[in-house]
């Protein structure tokens, strides 16, 4: 017989935890500026901090660090930052927290985290913590106090006497043995499954959460969002009281600060994403489905499904939905490692920046990006969080000691140093796609029409918002394509400021702007 502990507890004193601390944190802070565009209308950027820069040459990335690069970041055109786990943790990667309220040592102190939202919110730019609730470190005080006997930190996770055969969600085992008996963990044996069936276990979440917006923090992104209440019978993702636990996360945080960000990590199929938004008020959620086809049609040079998938998220997401869209984050294959075979194909990375930028969502780039870097030496998923490439050289300009990890052979021209001087890099490109995005409003939150191009490589788009009209046309081939999608009339091409001549180069995209609509 299956038995799941979702006894409340009625009695004890917490080990630690945000809701006894968060009454104690909040603070004076300065806040991004009440006429700085909306969240889902900036663009955004990925922070790995122990990858992104050292202060202290000690070899890991660090608070400071990303503190002092928040002009390059500025000139770059970003308006918010998202951050990868900077909670204390056994692991490098820290999704695996001992502390949900507090800073892990190796990237600096809360004063650090204050300082940096201080002069991100200076520089018009919001700063979000990845934040996880499904699972802590098998290390956390709760699950020790759990392991010793204790039965208020007992019903914090989820126990099975007579474990059913369940698959975890990345395949793996879901039970692991302990103590005589077996607990959830669906990510990894270090990482035990949270028991939100528990109030006290969803109080403290919530009171981290508190917290955090107490110092200033813009919002989160919701780690592994579909698998946080898992149903008896054994489905772990997207159970319905799943729903219901994001919904009261969303009401909870907008109720502290009607402003934050709620995005979920919602690796999911598209229905089940429609319903986080529809039914659990989510603000905000990762387009996996777009990202797949987004990737399979700069990879297969047609814009086929990629054109469908547009034209149903068009239909079937609720109105002011937000889609996250992405080509690229800490947990896939750099886009430019899977564009570098034979040969690194610049064009082509060009093309995936030019997509992403005039697309409909909310774009956010992983750091390096930008450069075209690729995957680092290294195995699992350290070679996609190797240390930012500042200049050439062994320690890239990351740090002055040795890194943490390798960030591998020096690749000449992708570093910021050497791009920031090169005309045409891909550094540039991004900067003039994120400057061209944030000015026009057609492409921060036009509505979008799919238009019939003629040809599976060309995408045509009609962008609107109030009395601007734009164009994109989007060419996944590798040659030159006429296209007859557009209205009669005469366009310029707002990347290059020619005229359109009818003809669309390969592997190229086009913003286009009706001569008529010129201001």
């Amino acid at each position: 017989m299956t038995l799941w502990a979702v006894v409340l507890a009625t009695a004890g004193v917490l080990l630690s935890g945000g809701a006894a601390q968060a009454q104690q944190s909040t603070r004076a802070s300065t806040a991004v500026a009440a006429d700085q565009p909306a969240p889902e209308h900036v663009v955004w950027y990925e922070v790995f901090v122990r990858s992104f820069q050292d202060s202290d040459a000690d070899g890991i990335g660090d608070l400071r660090g990303l503190t002092g690069r928040l002009d390059y970041l500025s000139d770059l055109g970003i308006g918010g930052i998202w951050l990868m786990p900077i909670y204390p943790s056994p692991s490098y990667h820290g999704y695996d927290v001992t502390d949900l309220t507090a800073v892990n040592p190796d990237y600096g102190t809360l004063a650090d985290l204050e300082d940096l939202l201080d002069a991100a919110h200076a520089r018009g730019m919001r700063v979000i913590l990845d934040f996880v609730p499904n699972h802590t470190s098998d290390r956390h005080p709760w699950f020790q106090a759990a392991l010793a006997g204790e039965p208020l930190y007992r019903d914090f996770y989820v126990w099975s006497d007579d474990p059913p055969d369940w698959r975890g969600a990345l395949g793996g085992p879901a039970w692991h043995s302990a103590g005589g008996s077996h607990y959830l963990g669906l990510f990894a044996t270090s990482m035990p499954d949270l028991n939100h069936r528990n109030e006290r276990v969803v109080e403290e979440v919530l009171g981290a959460a508190a917290f955090w917006l107490g110092l200033g923090v813009d919002g989160f992104r919701l780690d592994a969002i579909q698998h946080l209440v898992e149903s008896p019978d054994g489905v772990i993702a997207n159970a319905p009281e799943n729903y219901a636990w994001v919904e009261r996360f969303q009401r909870f945080v907008h109720e502290v600060a009607p402003d934050a960000v709620v995005m979920g990590e919602t690796q999911t199929d598209m229905p089940a994403i429609v319903r986080y938004h529809r039914d659990a008020g989510l603000h905000m959620s990762l387009d996996y489905p777009l990202w797949r086809y987004l990737r399979a049609a700069i990879q297969g040079r047609s814009a086929t499904d990629l054109a469908f998938t547009l034209e149903q998220e068009t239909s079937l997401y609720p109105e002011g939905a937000a889609r996250a869209t992405f080509t690229g984050n800490h947990d896939v294959t750099r886009l430019a490692s899977q564009l570098s075979i034979p040969r690194r194909d610049e064009r082509r990375v060009r093309l995936a920046a030019s997509l992403l930028l005039t697309l409909p969502g909310t774009p956010f780039i992983y750091y390096g990006e930008e450069l075209g870097m690729p995957d680092g030496p290294g195995t699992l998923d350290v070679e996609k969080r190797t240390p930012m490439r500042w200049q050439p050289g062994r320690g890239v300009g990351f740090s002055t000691a040795t890194p943490w990890t390798d960030p591998g052979p020096d690749l000449p021209g992708v570093s910021v140093s050497e791009q920031a001087a090169e005309q045409g890099s891909v550094l540039e490109h991004y900067r003039t796609l994120i400057g061209l995005r944030n000015e026009h409003p057609a492409l921060h939150r036009g509505d979008t029409r799919v238009l019939a191009s003629g040809a599976s490589a060309l995408l045509a788009l009609e962008r609107t918002a109030g009395t601007e009209t734009l164009y994109v046309l989007a060419n996944l081939g590798a040659r030159d394509l006429e296209t007859r999608a557009l209205p009669a009339g005469a366009y310029t091409d707002l990347v290059s400021g020619a005229a359109f001549a009818g003809v669309v180069p390969g592997l190229s995209v086009l913003v286009l702007r009706p001569d008529q609509n010129h201001r």
